[in-house]
């Protein structure tokens, strides 16, 4: 069996946490609910329909979608999509500098 040599990896909340707590020298716990904070007034500010810029990262914006027709890929049966809203997200100048270096 091949051994991978690159393995995609998420950051978790929790590492996130660790982070904060590693750099501020806070407790875990403060630098957890920090970081619920950031992600609870993210959320709703999406939620309300506005876009969020983070400088030097990107902007997530909320996008309308318009109804489709579309196709179950078990069954193959035609079927429409309804309408629905997404979060997109466009990285700043910087961060596709990075990406792309």
């Amino acid at each position: 069996m091949a051994k991978k040599t690159e393995e995609k990896k998420n950051v978790t909340r929790k590492e996130l946490a660790l982070a904060v707590n590693e750099k501020l020298g806070l407790s875990q716990r403060e630098a957890a609910d920090i970081v619920d904070g950031i992600f609870a007034t993210m959320k709703g500010t999406l939620v309300s329909g506005e876009s969020l810029k983070l400088v030097q990262f990107g902007t997530l914006t909320v996008r309308d979608k318009a109804p489709r027709r579309g196709r179950n890929p078990r069954t193959g049966e035609s079927m429409m999509i309804t309408k629905r809203k997404m979060v997109s997200f466009r990285p700043s100048k910087r961060v596709r500098e990075l990406l792309n270096q």
